[in-house]
């Protein structure tokens, strides 16, 4: 296990009570806004969340989410927590089989197909708006 912190990215409109669970309290977070699939305003809180708290994090995380078509995930260097509603995927980078179970998983949740585009996080934040995507850094 990854002793360095795991970034956790949150969707603010995909939380129940649109707000992080209590257990993210007290953690580093920054705010910002964002165009979903390059259209849809959103807000998106990232978190910095100590390494041996990622697991228990993510559990929360998934039992805040709204029951469709949202997830969060936790992500460092190798490996990516996924919470879904009340499920949490694990997916090591590179591990292909892992990201198509976690696209089948997603699917379950009605998330979009273009917006579980796992394999790609490691390396942009975003990859749902590549295209048309402002600078807003």
């Amino acid at each position: 296990m990854s002793a360095s912190p795991m970034r956790a990215v949150v969707i603010t409109e995909s939380l129940t009570t649109l707000t992080l669970p209590d257990a993210f309290t007290g953690l580093p977070e920054r705010r910002y806004p964002h165009d979903l699939d390059g259209h849809t305003p959103i807000e998106i809180i990232e978190v910095s969340v100590p390494a041996d708290q990622a697991a228990a994090r993510a559990l929360d995380l998934s039992r805040a989410l709204k029951a469709t078509r949202f997830y969060a995930h936790l992500i460092d260097g190798e490996r990516m927590l996924i919470a879904f509603p009340a499920t949490v995927v694990t997916v090591e980078r590179g591990d292909a089989a892992a990201i198509d179970h976690a696209r089948a998983v997603g699917a379950l949740f009605e998330i979009p197909d273009e917006q579980m585009r796992f394999a790609e996080m490691w390396d942009t934040d975003h990859p749902d708006a590549l295209v048309g995507m402002e600078d807003g850094a």
